[in-house]
């Protein structure tokens, strides 16, 4: 939870906010600070990553990318979304987002409502026990669908495969 004085504060400047390591997000401006109208975060993916198909229920999203190249299937459409787009997400609309470059992609999300860094400080957690082999695959694909409950988010992992193929990456 932000400060008061972290509530007052009109700007996030580069390099500040909480960083999210295994995740690599970056909370810029939390509910807190903004009255709870919105989430802003940064995030980086590597070549090759890809976030599974998934659907929100409670929130719309609009990613900007800053650099690389951000594939994204939103509703049944791929689209490769330079540096400078944007790529609205809607709520109850399925998508799946994936790096197919060479280079990282850098991307700054804006959710709305606010709210939804919750999510991503208590996915950090799980991943972590992922990456240390603390959980197994089992385990985690567990943890995750119970947060996603909580937080209105579905996973549609059955889709996986058939994503991995139309973005053009490998298992």
């Amino acid at each position: 939870m932000a400060s008061e004085a972290n509530k007052r504060k009109v700007l996030v400047g580069p390099g500040e906010g909480a960083r999210l390591p295994v995740l690599d997000i970056v909370h810029k401006i939390t509910a807190d600070r903004s009255g709870g109208s919105l989430t802003v975060e940064e995030w980086g993916l590597p070549p090759g990553m890809m976030i599974p198909p998934h659907t929100h229920t409670r929130e719309d999203e609009c990613n900007f990318v800053l650099r690389g190249g951000l594939t994204c299937e939103v509703g049944g459409e791929t689209v490769v979304a330079p540096a400078g787009s944007y790529v609205l997400k809607p709520r109850d609309v399925p998508h799946a987002l994936c790096n197919t470059g060479t280079e990282p992609v850098w991307v700054v999300e804006i959710l709305t409502p606010g709210g939804f860094e919750a999510y991503f400080d208590e996915y950090e957690e799980i991943a972590s026990k992922l990456a240390s082999g603390e959980i197994d695959d089992a385990e985690h694909l567990k943890a995750r669908a119970e947060l996603g409950e909580r937080y209105g988010v579905v996973w549609h992992d059955e889709l996986i495969p058939e994503t991995r193929e139309r973005f053009g990456i490998g298992s």
